[in-house]
This record gives C-alpha cells, structure tokens and sequence, in this order.
C-alpha cells in the first residue's frame, strides 16, 4: 500500500520499508505492510496516496442564520 505521511512520528522502520524509524510530514511510503498502513491512517498519522491530489472530505453547508421578526 503507498501512504503519505500526514504527521512527523516515529515509526516501524521494518513495516514501512525504510531506514530510519523517524518519519517526516509528506513523506511517501510505498510496499507498506497493508495492516500497519491502515493503522496509521486510522490515527490520522497517514493518507492513503495514489500520487495524486489528496481527496477532501466533503463539507457540510454551515446553516442560515434565523431570522428575527
């Protein structure tokens, strides 16, 4: 799996197929172990990264303020 990391953190230099355990914020990994991979992302540590654009969650409409009478 490629992720993008999101957060500088310290990692498993093993899992993410990589030197040195510490991570810095936007680095790519690509080959991570899928379950460590979706670890991070669940923590918010990491995106999953296609090499595109990171994909935004969409947005609620804020509400109309109401009106007094």
């Amino acid at each position: 799996m490629k992720i993008k990391a999101k957060w500088g953190f310290i990692g498993d230099a093993a899992k993410l197929k990589v030197d040195s355990p510490r991570v810095k914020a936007g680095q790519v990994f690509e080959g991570v172990d899928d379950e460590y991979a979706h670890t991070l992302i669940g923590k918010g540590l990491a995106e999953e990264f296609d090499g595109k654009a990171p994909v935004k969650a969409k947005e609620t409409k804020p509400t109309a303020p109401k009106e007094t009478k």
